[in-house]
């Protein structure tokens, strides 16, 4: 009887102390899942791993057309750091000063992306600046902060047009994509030498993005902790996704035109955004819903009629 309670006791132990461990793994697991993991995802959204930097070769050099030889240049913004921009001069048949465009690229982009937007520019007559923000260029391996920050590098280029005898300060657009779409409203409120806006793909609110965009760059698994995501990533920013709100920074551009364009299958961008920003533009304003178009898909989907409502937008305005 000794020895059968002996073993009973210690096959209780045994089972108390497995037991014992398993809260402890569980409690490592949650720890994971509640710590470390949202962590690691939050880096990737600021610092997403597509976000690779161009080789000298690529960085170099950006072709527009035959004959047209873009300007490398760089200035230094608010925050005293360099950025890199390439400026295209408006045709030659065009006299200066010229109306210039500045273009904004999207989300892990980098500048040499929009060359084929600067090209529809440059045939409709307009000289054209990309430029680099967080996260390319310059500052690569900043991180990304979603229109937040960028709008500064955006309002700092447009200063840095106005030091250019050969530009029209005076007539001065922008066109943006996707999160460039969003820096540009959300610069355009701040920066009143922004004359006229177009909006491709924009977001109205950065809260209306979390979970397309989580489930988007982090897979479907991710949106149960996407509180916690938004959390680790507000907190390594130092800000609050609901600041971001280009759907107000809409509201506050007075009688300035806003063209907004948006994909009518937009899986990304609900179009929805579209006509939550084009009703709160107060003043001149086109709304162009572009049918069977996924995310910014506009130039692809409908290179002509793109190329031609751009122009037509900013040779009415500029």
């Amino acid at each position: 009887m000794a020895s059968i309670m002996a073993q009973k006791g210690l096959s209780n132990g045994h089972a108390g102390s497995l037991a014992r461990k398993g809260a402890w793994a569980g409690l490592g697991l949650a720890g994971i899942l509640l710590g470390g993991l949202p962590l690691l995802m939050a880096r990737r959204i600021l610092y997403p791993p597509w976000a690779i930097q161009l080789s000298p070769e690529k960085a170099d050099t950006l072709e527009i057309d035959v004959g047209v030889r873009p300007e490398k240049v760089e200035f230094v913004a608010r925050d005293a750091k360099k950025l890199s921009a390439w400026f295209v001069p408006a045709p030659e048949s065009v006299a200066g000063p010229w109306p210039c465009v500045l273009l904004v690229h999207g989300y892990g982009g980098h500048k040499e992306q929009m060359a084929g937007y600067g090209k529809m520019l440059h045939d409709g007559g307009f000289a054209v600046l990309m430029f680099d923000m967080p996260g390319s260029g310059l500052r690569y391996r900043e991180p990304i902060t979603l229109g937040y920050k960028e709008r500064w590098d955006l309002m700092d280029a447009v200063g840095y047009l106005h030091t250019r005898t050969d530009v029209d300060g005076k007539r001065l657009g922008v066109l943006g994509v996707s999160m460039g779409a969003a820096t540009a409203l959300l610069a355009a409120a701040e920066e009143l030498s922004i004359k006229a806006i177009v909006a491709d793909s924009a977001y109205a609110t950065l809260t209306d993005m979390i979970k397309p965009g989580i489930r988007a760059f982090l897979g479907r698994p991710a949106l149960m902790l996407a509180p916690l995501i938004v959390r680790y990533a507000e907190t390594m920013l130092g800000m609050r996704s609901s600041e971001i709100r280009p759907e107000e920074a809409a509201a506050q551009l007075g009688e300035r035109p806003v063209l907004v364009i948006h994909g009518q299958d937009d899986s990304l961008t609900n179009v929805a955004s579209a006509h939550r920003i084009y009703a709160a533009v107060p003043g001149p304003k086109e709304l162009w819903v572009v049918p069977d178009c996924g995310h910014a898909y506009g130039p692809v989907v409908a290179e002509q009629e793109y190329k031609q409502r751009i122009n037509a937008f900013f040779a009415r305005w500029l």
